[in-house]
């Protein structure tokens, strides 16, 4: 296999599964396959397992590649993530030791550990909108108009990204995502209505982006365009949007991850009434239980009003066929 096998080996499974994966999966897929190959690289170098041969590894290397990972701080779920993928290349070189040190080794596989984390707070949000009434030069309205957008629709980072002018419409307040999640196989296109809160700021932020377009790259047609890469699609990068957001953090004093508006869309609209089963369509979940499980479900302190409210009815039917004293069959 040559002096990297387990590159080697990475071209080939990759190659195999091409056409069955989309095109950013495959990119990732790459990405974290590199980053294994260093690391087994670096424990064969230091003595630590004998091969860095997806072919030869043992349960053993499994385990030592399991505790440099912890050693480096890595969460359970990345773990899952590294170990999944890894299992894949493995048995696709006929390896099949991944499986058997979870089987004999049970105590030591990661598990994954369903956790919601929570919105960007009320406050925050508050800050944030507020601040961006401010906001004054090009690079402050881009990045308020991007994390604002993000707060009224629950876009993904991608999804923003790669979002074109012509998607959004002000006369109805609509925004289409045509690049989605899993956009070459599962993921359907879908349209969401923007937050009326954000509808002011982005709008200002239209007004300066019209501006600037017909001053600097006329055939641009992303929304939030990436005005010195003439060579690209005329995009923002993914290190560009962490930069923006940075930006809006520092100014309002606030910590969150663009992933958080998401979440933010999500129990806002839940907050305000909307139904599990709405926000789970507008998030472009095929099923309710992940929109409750990793992004909005109704807040405690909600159910308990909602009950006492049910409870406080004069007519609750339950208290007066219970008053009456006549125990009917069936109703006890």
């Amino acid at each position: 296999m040559g002096r990297y096998p387990f590159l080697a080996w990475t071209k080939e499974y990759l190659n195999s599964v091409s056409g069955l994966y989309a095109k950013p999966t495959v990119k990732e897929l790459d990405r974290r396959y590199r980053r294994m190959s260093k690391d087994f690289r670096a424990l064969k170098a230091n003595g630590t397992i004998i091969s860095d041969n997806p072919e030869l590894l043992t349960q053993e290397d499994i385990k030592k590649y399991i505790g440099l990972l912890k050693a480096r701080g890595v969460k359970e779920s990345g773990l899952c993530h590294n170990l999944g993928s890894l299992n894949n290349l493995l048995l696709f070189a006929g390896n099949p030791a991944i499986v058997q040190f979870k089987l004999n080794n049970p105590t030591l596989v990661p598990k994954r550990r369903t956790k919601r984390f929570d919105p960007i707070s009320v406050a925050d949000q508050a800050k944030i909108l507020e601040r961006a009434k401010q906001a004054k030069n090009w690079k402050e309205m881009k990045a308020y108009g991007l994390v604002t957008l993000c707060m009224s629709t629950g876009f993904r980072p991608k999804e923003v990204r790669l979002c074109n002018i012509e998607d959004i419409d002000t006369s109805t307040w609509r925004i289409k995502t045509i690049h989605v999640k899993g956009e070459d196989t599962y993921g359907q296109a879908r349209e969401i209505p923007i937050d009326p809160k954000g509808r002011v700021i982005i709008k200002r932020y239209l007004a300066i982006r019209s501006e600037m377009i017909t001053k600097h790259d006329p055939m641009n047609q992303a929304l939030f365009p990436a005005l010195r890469n003439k060579q690209g699609d005329g995009s923002m990068s993914q290190n560009s949007l962490t930069e923006m957001k940075h930006l809006v953090e520092q100014q309002t004093n606030t910590k969150f991850e663009l992933r958080a508006c998401r979440r933010t869309f999500g129990q806002n609209l839940i907050d305000q009434g909307a139904s599990v089963e709405t926000v789970s369509v507008l998030l472009g979940h095929n099923t309710t239980k992940t929109t409750e499980t990793y992004y909005a479900r109704k807040r405690q302190d909600a159910a308990i009003l909602e009950v006492n409210s049910i409870w406080s009815q004069p007519n609750n039917a339950v208290n007066k066929l219970i008053e009456t004293g006549k125990y009917l069959s069936g109703y006890a």
